[in-house]
């Protein structure tokens, strides 16, 4: 990656990519893993404050910060085997801009409570251990840029030259906007950028128990069912009868709703 190479981004560039996100997010710039260390202590400890002090009056919470930092640091800070533990990231390698977001309650069981759904679905065909799951795992989005999925599945057994990414991604939303959300599931829907065949999204109200979920393809979007096509998220036809589409009728929807995790802390 010829980090030293990239011009650098205008402000009116950077800005406009960061206009969905919550304008209370800190914004940093990397001058190394001794003061990132500093930032994660400073940020976790004033959101862990902003959690335990809601007040139904005051601004949306943010779980996000921003840290401007070149390519070829990212890739050598950042790019490692293990991942970050409570967080996930979305690093934009033309913008030199790492949006890190802390990940909440309502982030980690929501993304599970969905999970489980979709693995009761697959029971029957016999299908429970045919997934892998991707969470917080660094997938390529193109053009140098990196980002982290709440969640996602693909097959265990893939085809010769199928790359080792999700095909079917979760996107969990809280603090950030309904636009910035669309933005991320066509990111992950995009046929050279993210390459998923379909992205669900969750959006989580903090402030009352309620949710809205919405499926997106290169050329679609809807909200019910979800049917997810079986060679979507297994990257090839049913073999046998019982092998079909995963469909989340309204029953599971309503356990998926209604789940005690999802809103535990809300």
């Amino acid at each position: 990656m010829a980090g030293s190479k990239c011009s650098f981004p205008s402000r009116d560039e950077v800005e406009h990519f960061l206009s969905d996100l919550p304008p209370s997010m800190n914004r940093y710039t990397y001058e190394g893993k001794e003061q990132f260390d500093q930032i994660l202590k400073i940020e976790y400890d004033r959101f862990e404050r902003s959690l335990h002090h809601l007040d139904p009056n005051a601004p949306e919470i943010s779980e996000y910060f921003v840290i401007a930092i070149d390519p070829s640091s990212f890739e050598k800070e950042f790019l490692l085997p293990d991942p970050i533990a409570g967080l996930r990231l979305f690093y934009h390698a033309a913008l030199h801009i790492l949006i890190l977001r802390m990940t909440t309650p309502e982030h980690a069981q929501a993304a599970m409570a969905l999970n489980s759904e979709v693995l009761e679905t697959l029971q029957p065909m016999g299908l429970f251990r045919a997934l892998q799951g991707f969470g917080g795992v660094n997938i390529d989005v193109g053009n140098g840029s990196i980002k982290q999925p709440d969640w996602g599945w693909g097959p265990i057994r893939r085809s010769r030259g199928d790359p080792q990414r999700p095909k079917v991604v979760v996107e969990v939303a809280v603090s950030e906007t309904a636009t910035n959300l669309r933005n991320n599931a066509r990111l992950w829907v995009d046929p050279v950028r993210g390459r998923a065949n379909m992205a669900i999204t969750v959006k989580v109200n903090r402030k009352k128990p309620q949710i809205t979920i919405d499926t997106y393809e290169w050329d679609s979007v809807s909200q019910y069912p979800i049917v997810i096509p079986f060679h979507h998220i297994f990257g090839g036809a049913p073999e046998i009868p019982k092998e079909t589409d995963v469909q989340l009728g309204r029953q599971h929807l309503v356990n998926f709703a209604t789940s005690p995790a999802v809103f535990a802390e809300v």
